[in-house]
């Protein structure tokens, strides 16, 4: 009996140690964000500020960006 149970010890102690992997990860997953996290998100956009602040790449005031390429 006593070696029936020393053999199922490692593959328990491994489940037991990823379970607790398991619950810990979800806890910090679905836990809520911090505040100071979700206000550095928003404060990259000004309200005030159009969507597009570079202009419209088709507009032909705004001139040739560096980043296209033509083909």
């Amino acid at each position: 009996m006593l070696a029936d149970l020393a053999a199922l010890t490692p593959p328990l102690i491994m489940a037991t140690a990823f379970l607790i992997g398991v619950a810990l990860f979800l806890r910090r997953q679905m836990s809520p964000r911090d505040q100071s996290v979700d206000e550095a998100d928003e404060s990259d956009i000004p309200d005030d500020a159009p969507n597009d602040a570079r202009g419209d790449p088709g507009d032909p005031a705004h001139g040739p960006s560096t980043d296209q390429h033509k083909v």
